[in-house]
């Protein structure tokens, strides 16, 4: 890209790109200390340079607000100790969120889905109620089906709806949740998502729409856990099928059962399908929780971090890969959707402020629940048929 540097105010006869960067100048006056302005050659990107004079977070609003007065949008940077503002030709108008009859017929057929995979789960089939018709069948199998299905898509639903919330509570835009319907096969539902619309402003909304998911989903999951231990029953630890033993566990179930259900030495349990359903809402949590590009961790450690999540997420795919080689090969599939999404996160348009003590303390304890919820070795038996 060509560069031509300008001095801060003489305006040459005839110059409107000069006219241009002067008057983004003249709305700097007074916040930003500008040393240096650059521009390319049709003036789609104006930099510049200099130190801030107070507050960033602030002076961002104030910048942001007057920049787009003249179809400007203002990004801030920080390289080697300088400021740097970046002026980029054109203002992002407000995106729409889709047709939410889309989400809904969604959500419907993963009910179905769901339905299906709690109905195996509790030893009925309900695919094969409705192919023989019977309506007492059918309706046997989907009760049967209902308490794995509830349980599963309300720690997801609630996952997606706390990433939401936090959104539009901080004027993002966000699409209402779309569930995923497996039909074929597994627990009925590849996850769901949101997908946000507008720019994220600083690294605060950044970590706040991040970490809201996680934490909604978490406080659905717990009290669905315990329901759910007690609820199931003990076996012997070499019994195949859904049992603890053959599923996996992780610090935080290991916890719970050895507090409200301890087992003797050689047994296990039978898990009950709302005890599965809350144990895999908390192994989608933990990988969600990955500091990886676009995954929620991936959201809580640029904001951690900065563009030092980058290195951090390069280590974190590594290390999937040895827990893929070593653990289970589970990993290698998380590894190659995660590389899917890509393992960079973008910068948000302020990436100068940085987050306050209370979001870095909240951050960091994210960080242990990782490790606490995290299973090391899922669905790593051969015992597990229905999941193949």
């Amino acid at each position: 890209m060509e560069i031509t540097t300008y001095p801060p105010i003489y305006v040459p006869p005839h110059d409107p790109l000069q006219q241009t960067v002067n008057r983004l100048h003249g709305e700097l006056l007074g916040m930003f200390q500008v040393r240096q302005t650059s521009s390319n050659v049709n003036g789609q990107v104006i930099t510049f340079n200099g130190q801030w004079l107070y507050d960033t977070e602030a002076g961002f609003s104030e910048v942001e607000r007057r920049f787009q007065a003249h179809g400007y949008t203002t990004l801030v940077r920080r390289d080697k100790g300088q400021d740097i503002i970046i002026a980029v030709e054109g203002v992002v108008e407000k995106a729409k969120t889709g047709n939410p009859l889309l989400n809904l017929l969604l959500l419907l057929l993963t009910i179905i889905t769901t339905l299906a995979a709690g109905s195996g789960l509790a030893g009925k089939s309900l695919v094969s109620a409705l192919m023989n018709g019977s309506p007492t069948a059918i309706i046997a199998s989907a009760l049967a089906g209902l308490p794995f299905a509830l349980a599963l898509l309300s720690i997801l639903g609630v996952h997606e709806l706390g990433h939401y919330v936090a959104a539009r509570a901080h004027g993002v835009v966000a699409t209402l949740p779309y569930f995923i319907p497996m039909p074929f096969g597994g627990l009925g539902t590849l996850g769901a998502f949101i997908s946000l619309k507008s720019p994220l402003k600083n690294r605060k909304v950044l970590f706040d729409i991040g970490l809201a998911g996680p934490v909604a989903g978490f406080l659905v999951a717990m009290p669905l856990l315990l329901a759910g231990l007690w609820l199931s029953q003990p076996v012997p630890s070499f019994m195949p099928g859904l049992t603890l033993r053959n599923a996996g566990s992780s610090l935080l179930v290991d916890w719970m059962v050895s507090v409200f259900y301890p087992l003797p030495a050689g047994r296990t349990l039978a898990m009950h399908p709302i005890f599965f359903a809350a144990w895999f809402g908390l192994l989608i949590t933990g990988i969600n929780l990955l500091p990886i590009g676009q995954l929620d961790g991936g959201h809580i450690a640029y904001a951690l971090f900065g563009r030092r999540a980058h290195s951090l997420a390069l280590v974190t795919f590594v290390l999937l890969l040895i827990a893929g080689t070593f653990l289970s090969y589970n990993w290698y599939v998380w590894a190659f959707f995660v590389l899917l999404g890509g393992l960079r996160h973008p910068a948000p348009l302020n990436n100068v402020t940085p987050l306050d003590p209370k979001r870095k303390l909240v951050g960091w304890l994210s960080i242990l629940l990782f490790f606490l919820i995290i299973i090391p070795t899922p669905f790593s038996t051969p015992s597990l048929p229905f999941l193949r």
